[in-house]
C-alpha cells in the first residue's frame, strides 16, 4: 500500500510541477517497440529471456511531460528446465499507464523517465503436467528510464529500460527499442 501511495504522490507532483511549464508541444504520438524481457519467479530458476512487443500511445501535455498508455504482449515463451521438467512462461495481453517526465538535451535528443502502474497477465504451462498450467494477473508500480532521438520532424527512435512488474515473487523487466511517429 505504501508503494502505491508513493507512486501516486510522485505522479501528482510531476503533473503539478510540469503543468506550469509552457506548452510548446501538445502532440499525440504512437510507437511500436521490441523488448528483450527478463522474467524471474520465486520457485522457478533459470528462466530464459523472452521477446515482447509493446505499442505505446502518448499525449505530450507540455515540453516537459507526457501521459502514456502501453499495451504489451509476449512474442515467445521464457523457458526453464529443471530435473527434466520444462516450464514455459509467456506475457499475454498486459497494459500500463504512465506519467513521462522528459528533458530535451539538444534539438534532437531527449532523456525521459516513466512512472506508473502495469497490469501484467501471464500464462505458465508445464507440458508434462497440464494440470499445473495457470494464468496469472496482477498490478504493480512500474518505472523506467530512456532516451529518444529525433530522426525526422515526425519520426523518432527510443531506447529504454523498464521495471515492468515486481510483486509477490514475480519480477519482469526489460530493455526495449522502439520507433515512434508524432502526429
Amino acid at each position: 500500500m505504501k508503494t502505491h501511495l508513493v507512486a501516486m504522490s510522485v505522479a501528482l507532483a510531476c503533473t503539478g510541477a510540469f503543468a506550469q511549464s509552457k506548452a510548446k508541444d501538445d502532440s499525440t504520438y504512437i510507437q511500436l517497440g521490441y523488448s528483450s524481457t527478463q522474467y524471474n519467479l520465486d520457485g522457478i530458476s533459470g528462466l530464459s529471456n523472452a521477446n515482447s512487443l509493446a505499442i505505446t500511445l502518448g499525449k505530450n501535455m507540455s515540453e516537459n511531460y507526457a501521459l502514456e498508455g502501453i499495451y504489451a504482449t509476449g512474442m515467445g515463451d521464457s523457458t526453464s528446465t529443471s530435473l527434466g521438467t520444462t516450464v514455459n512462461l509467456k506475457l499475454t495481453s498486459s497494459y500500463g499507464l504512465y506519467v513521462k517526465p522528459k528533458m530535451m538535451i539538444s534539438d534532437a535528443f531527449e532523456l525521459f523517465a516513466r512512472v506508473g502502474y502495469f497490469n501484467a497477465k501471464s500464462s505458465i504451462t508445464v507440458p508434462s503436467f497440464p494440470s499445473a498450467n495457470t494464468d496469472n494477473t496482477g498490478t504493480s508500480p512500474s518505472y523506467g528510464l530512456g532516451a529518444s532521438m529525433r530522426l525526422t520532424e515526425s519520426i523518432y527512435g527510443s531506447l529504454d529500460w523498464m521495471q515492468w512488474y515486481k510483486k509477490d515473487g514475480a519480477d519482469i523487466k526489460g530493455i526495449g527499442l522502439s520507433v515512434g511517429y508524432k502526429f
